[in-house]
């Protein structure tokens, strides 16, 4: 068990070590990927978010209530937000 672990410790090391003598050349590149990463994971988390759409809905609702929209805008809306909080749901439960 020992070998393993200092095994695991010397690969780690040398995979630093190429981190280190590489920074200056892929530096840029992997930052950039990193950033990628991070904002395609933010909007991903945005977009599954039920609790948002839900709140839309109640936005919706009050603006209705409100007068600030007709009957047809607020069913197309409505709508579209069922439509979407469907599309999540159903995203969540094949996961």
């Amino acid at each position: 068990m020992k070998k393993s672990r200092s095994a695991q410790q010397e690969k780690g090391a040398g995979d630093l070590l190429v981190d280190i003598l590489t920074a200056p050349i892929l530096g840029v590149p992997r930052l950039v990927h990193w950033v990628a990463n991070k904002l395609a994971e933010a909007a991903e988390q945005e977009e599954m978010d039920e609790g948002k759409l839900q709140g839309n809905l109640l936005e919706l609702q009050m603006r209705y209530e409100l007068g600030e929209i007709d009957d047809d805008e607020y069913d197309r809306e409505e709508t579209a937000i069922l439509n979407k909080l469907s599309a999540i749901r159903r995203a969540k439960e094949e996961e």
